[in-house]
């Protein structure tokens, strides 16, 4: 058989339309699985195992996986430089990662990284 005996781990109901000869197959598979095995399968355990070894022999599928799983280690790391290098900020402060500004001219002290003030113009 192309599948292995069914695992028995916590599961979440979900509600599927299958064709009358689909579910017909699945009852003569079923039947196979009791001979092979010598033990009684449900039909849900049953799918699960068919649907299982479909994915996990699936190369493009194994490729997106790999895929995802590389896109969020990226985002994990980009994440934790961003918050190494901004530190942490006092309590009200906006992290701004070091130089403040001036919000109504827009300008820095270049030696302090603090708004320039009283400087009307």
């Amino acid at each position: 058989m192309l599948i292995g005996r069914v695992e028995h781990d916590p599961k979440k109901q979900i509600q599927a339309q299958l064709p009358e000869s689909t579910i017909n197959r699945l009852d003569q598979y079923r039947e196979l699985y009791q001979l092979t095995f010598g033990e009684k399968v449900s039909t849900s355990d049953l799918v699960d195992l068919m649907l299982r070894n479909v994915m996990d022999r699936d190369r493009e599928f194994k490729r997106f996986l790999k895929d995802q799983e590389r896109k969020e280690k990226q985002e994990a790391k980009q994440e934790a430089k961003q918050q190494g290098q901004g530190g942490e900020a006092p309590a009200g402060e906006p992290r701004d990662g070091g130089g403040g500004r001036n919000h109504t001219t827009g300008e820095e002290d270049r030696k302090h990284g603090q708004p320039k003030q009283g400087m009307g113009r």
